[in-house]
Parts: C-alpha cells; structure tokens; sequence
C-alpha cells in the first residue's frame, strides 16, 4: 500500500505536543506529550535532507503551523523509508480495527445464534417478534439484550404476561 501525504501528514502532526487545560492552573503541555512531541520531532529531522526548506523548519520551530507541517510531510513523502515506515504505521492500525470489527460481528452472530430458541418460542405462542423487539427496547430491565441480540426467557416470559 502506498503512503499518502495526507497519512505522513497526521503523523508528523504530533510534533505539536498536546496542550492540556486545567482550570486551577491553565494551560500547560505534560512531560509526556512533550516527550512524544520531541521523539516524532527527532524522527522527522534524521529523515529530512539537511539543506532542504523542510529541514531548516524542523530544526528552527517550536510548534509548526499547519502550513509548515505540510511542507515537511511533501519533503518527507520523498524519502522512501519514512514512507515505508509510516504505511506500515497505519496498516497496522487498520489490520487491529478490521479484526476488532470482525471480533464483533462474530459475538452478534453467535449471540443472534444462540437467541434463536427464544424468538422461537415467542413465534410459537402467536406473538409478533416486532412487538417483542418493541417490548424489549422499551423495557429497562432487558434494554440491553436489544441492542446485543442475547434474548433471554425472562424477557420473552415477560412479554408473554402482558
């Protein structure tokens, strides 16, 4: 997969360490997120050409403008391994968020699964699933059960009752 500027772009934005505010104290930037400034920083500088306009802002700004960090992400989109790295950055950020949403899907099909002899027993005492769902969104005791499809007896018996 081929790096974007865009992807390069992000990344190098953590150069500007996060600004925190507390009320009783105000503004302030935390040890760590200037320690994560600072490392993003030095990456960025040791990937740039040192006579380049990209260099020169790296190593003379203490925070960038969004103008500045463009600049430098278009100069470091030219540096092959810096790419490479940053692809496989967010490749793997996409692989862990694929499998996670797979993760889930599976649960909701199990649970959809294992529900079944619930909806069966609903159908089978002439009850309409929607009036059950209906029912059981509504409830604030099986709330929940609508919104993870793990039905339970207690709540079809308390459909049922109504």
């Amino acid at each position: 997969m081929k790096t974007t500027v865009k992807q390069i772009f992000d990344y190098i934005s953590g150069m500007n360490p996060t600004i925190s505010n507390v009320s009783s104290l105000g503004w302030f930037v935390s040890n760590f997120n200037s320690q994560v400034a600072d490392g993003i920083k030095n990456e960025v500088v040791s990937s740039l050409s040192e006579g380049s306009l990209a260099y020169k802002i790296a190593t003379t700004a203490k925070t960038f403008t969004e103008k500045q960090l463009w600049v430098i992400a278009y100069e470091l989109i030219k540096n092959e391994d810096f790419s490479q790295k940053v692809g496989e950055f967010y490749a793997r950020i996409n692989r862990k968020e694929i499998a996670k949403a797979e993760a889930s899907k599976q649960k909701f099909a199990a649970n959809k699964a294992n529900s079944q002899s619930v909806l069966d027993y609903i159908k089978e005492n002439g009850r309409l699933l929607k009036d059950y769902y209906t029912f059981v969104k509504a409830s604030k005791q099986f709330k929940k059960e609508f919104f993870s499809k793990k039905f339970t007896m207690a709540s079809a018996e308390a459909f049922l009752a109504i």
